[in-house]
């Protein structure tokens, strides 16, 4: 996810947003969580349809990326730009101001002396609003010094009809790292959209994920990897739901039905939720409020609240994360999390999903001294019985990535990468 509150969706594992977001496959072997930030605008001025009618973007080989397109990063960045390319990308009228949507590939290469892990790219349209920004983050790259990866940008962003564009300085949407986080969880850059966090929250992920299947490797149980990376249990795969926060959606209070929010707690985790209450509309939940409470004995300073759809048949899916900055004393004390926004939530095919029931979890906790809490594998295997339910809690961008490797080199070559990155 944006400049503003970010959601963390279950598509890539999980995607977060100010606005409206969308989950696209990403770099190599990697999962690319995309979060984009638009809000609808009216506008009645058929004076602004005349001023971008028949307006194209041209594709790479007729403007080059870099004319419309700047990529900049500092001198001392860790990541340089080595080539880009642009896709078909085109302009249309949102209200008041001009929609891009922005299709374009970049080539980067980790220059620093450190191996990363993930990076957090800025993309923004000059725009004063959160619309005209969006950010691209990538987690699980595991690049050596010298390494060379692609980024994809596929993104819609709102430009102002007055932003100004000159002959020297024609760029459109500008490109700059907001974070490199590196192997030893140091990290470079102006870190403006909290991505540090989020980029250290994952890469905790992918270490416990890999010890928990080299272990099983270690032991022999190849029927259980087959059975982890989704292999010959179809049925189980889990359904990706999309996630959007919206700042200013259309509200129908008196269609609104009120809903108790449950609990499924992590044994281990230092923050357990205690249920809540939300209003739903269809597939729209609005200003949803949990309880939380500190079990733990250090100062807590911000969670992200993960968020479980009940649908219509009963059936339970993990839709996302939402951030928190909550601050909670030690020992047993208590605060409530109400979120200002509406989240939306929709099927892979962009359905609406038909909300039936709503559960909240922990995600992550933050500690004062900046240190993080993610669950353990046993943690999230005690949380419920229900397998596909368990599944969704443990995807992460990592075991996607050892799955592709799994499923192109099969049990060697997975032991070989876990071997590797040990």
């Amino acid at each position: 996810m944006c400049m503003g509150n970010s959601v963390k969706g279950a598509a890539a594992r999980r995607q977060t947003t100010a606005g409206s977001a969308s989950c696209l496959g990403g770099a190599l072997n990697s999962a690319t969580v995309l979060r984009e930030a638009f809000n609808t605008f009216r506008c009645a001025g058929i004076l602004i349809a005349a001023l971008i009618a028949g307006a194209t973007i041209s594709s790479a080989a007729d403007n080059p990326a870099g004319g419309w397109l700047a990529v900049e990063f500092p001198r001392d960045s860790p990541v340089l730009l080595v080539s880009s390319a642009l896709g078909p990308s085109t302009p249309h009228i949102r209200g008041a101001s001009l929609a891009m949507d922005i299709h374009a590939s970049l080539l980067l290469r980790n220059t620093g002396a450190k191996p990363i892990s993930g990076i957090t790219l800025t993309v923004d349209a000059q725009g004063i609003m959160p619309s005209g920004r969006g950010s691209v983050t990538i987690p699980s790259l595991h690049l050596e010094p010298g390494d060379v990866f692609p980024v994809r940008l596929d993104l819609q962003l709102l430009r102002p009809f007055n932003a100004v564009r000159t002959e020297a300085d024609p760029a459109m949407v500008r490109v700059s790292l907001d974070c490199a986080l590196f192997n030893d969880f140091s990290a470079y850059g102006p870190d403006k959209l909290g991505s540090r966090r989020t980029l250290m929250v994952y890469e905790l992920e992918a270490r416990r994920d890999r010890r928990y299947l080299a272990a099983l490797i270690g032991s022999g149980r190849f029927t259980q990897i087959r059975e982890e990376l989704n292999f010959g249990l179809q049925d189980l795969t889990p359904e990706q739901l999309g996630l959007e926060l919206l700042h200013r959606p259309r509200t129908n209070p008196e269609r609104e039905r009120a809903f108790a929010v449950g609990a499924v707690s992590f044994p281990s985790a230092p923050v357990q939720p205690l249920g809540g209450n939300a209003q739903v509309f269809e597939n729209e939940v609005r200003a949803p409020r949990v309880e939380l409470r500190n079990t733990s004995q250090k100062p807590v300073r911000a969670i992200d609240v993960g968020w479980i759809i009940r649908d219509d048949r009963g059936r339970d899916f993990v839709a996302g994360s939402v951030p928190a900055a909550v601050e909670l004393a030690p020992v047993q004390q208590t605060a409530h999390t109400i979120e200002s926004g509406t989240l939306r939530f929709s099927r892979p095919t962009g359905q609406p999903m038909v909300i039936g029931g709503l559960m909240t979890f922990v995600n992550d906790v933050e500690f004062s001294d900046g240190k993080l809490w993610i669950p353990s594998r046993a943690d999230i295997d005690k949380a419920t019985s229900d397998p596909l339910l368990r599944r969704s809690l443990a995807d992460s961008p990592e075991q996607q990535r050892l799955a592709d490797i799994y499923r192109r080199k099969g049990m060697s070559g997975l032991a070989e990468e876990l071997k590797r990155l040990d």
